[in-house]
């Protein structure tokens, strides 16, 4: 399959999945109840997230910046923040460790593909972070939530050349 396809095909997807499960979520939350919903769909989107960032990675390369050793840094200190937000955030803090996550990779990322990946991706988080402002949502920080997110990137970290091809070491 052509990189460019492969990448569209698997944009849409990502697209497609945050937008008909919006119109399908009552049924689906009574069919399969409200954790069994939860963990469907985020299986579903990790599923093709990774789907879209590998795709991402095997379009034709078309630099529009060189990437410099900085901007690796950048990604590496941002990343555990992130990470820490989303895990202490609910629903806004996911949004604005997506946001974060986006941001950095969008900076470090200087191709064509990676660049609408990012930059579709900071939109979108973006707007669900304004979503869930407006409708008063609060972080929850505790100790052991700020334990997990330390885990979790520290475990994303070491898989992350497994998972997409590329180390995230600087």
């Amino acid at each position: 399959m052509d990189g460019w396809v492969e990448f569209g095909l698997a944009m849409a997807s990502f697209l497609a999945s945050h937008v008909v499960p919006v119109r399908l979520k009552t049924p689906l939350v009574g069919a399969l109840g409200r954790r069994g919903y939860l963990i469907g769909y985020s299986l579903l989107s990790l599923v093709l997230l990774w789907w879209l960032i590998t795709a991402a990675g095997r379009a034709p390369f078309v630099e529009l910046w060189p990437q410099q050793v900085w901007m690796r840094w950048l990604v590496n200190l941002a990343v555990p923040v992130a990470i820490a937000l989303g895990v202490t955030g609910g629903m806004v803090g996911l949004m604005a460790a997506f946001a974060l996550w986006a941001s950095a990779h969008l900076i470090a990322n200087g191709d064509l593909a990676h660049v609408i990946l990012f930059g579709l991706l900071l939109v979108y988080a973006l707007f669900g972070l304004m979503l869930g402002l407006r409708k008063g949502a609060r972080w929850r920080v505790t100790p052991m939530r700020l334990a997990l997110g330390l885990g979790l990137w520290a475990g994303l970290y070491l898989l992350h050349p497994l998972l997409t091809g590329v180390s995230p070491a600087p």
